[in-house]
């Protein structure tokens, strides 16, 4: 039995948060792979970009996406939390898919082709 004015401190995470945090990682692993295996095409025939500056931007966002793994777990370590962490990122995460895709559906959006001449 709990005497008057003894907190009882609860659990924070384990199985209750495993799921969300697993979703969470399916839905961006799906998205990654999507986006990565068309990417190539869409910068080189619809932003006219040379290969090589395709690949390189591609790598360059490879690399940046592995590495922002260490920002987060610093800042969900000493200000946010992970729960909020995980969240704010994928909301950023979404805001920036979407912004893709609303750059890939209109075509105003996308720079004209460069003529050679």
């Amino acid at each position: 039995m709990m005497e008057k004015g003894h907190h009882v401190e609860k659990k924070k995470g384990g199985l209750i948060t495993m799921p969300f945090i697993f979703a969470n990682e399916i839905c961006e692993k799906l998205a990654v792979v999507g986006f990565s295996t068309n990417m190539i095409s869409y910068l080189t025939s619809q932003l006219h970009l040379p290969l090589t500056k395709a690949a390189n931007t591609l790598t360059n966002f490879g690399g940046t996406a592995a590495l922002t793994p260490l920002l987060g777990a610093f800042v969900a370590d000493a200000f946010a939390g992970r729960f909020w962490t995980i969240a704010i990122a994928s909301i950023i995460y979404q805001i920036a898919m979407i912004s893709l895709t609303i750059s890939a559906v209109l075509p105003k959006l996308r720079p004209p082709p460069l003529s050679l001449q």
